[in-house]
């Protein structure tokens, strides 16, 4: 009995994670996130350059 009621769970666990589809991303999304990223190394070099001065 405990190990069906485990079972059930588990599945339904899985299925859930199945099911999740990952979307394309849209030309803004892409625009926002290379913003961010060039935002990122631009403030890692400034603190790469504190450091090493």
């Amino acid at each position: 009995m405990i190990a069906n009621i485990h079972q059930s769970t588990a599945s339904a666990f899985y299925n859930v994670r199945e099911k999740k589809v990952a979307q394309p991303s849209t030309y803004k999304q892409r625009v926002i996130a290379d913003r961010l990223a060039m935002l990122i190394m631009l403030l890692v070099t400034i603190v790469f350059a504190v450091i090493t001065a």
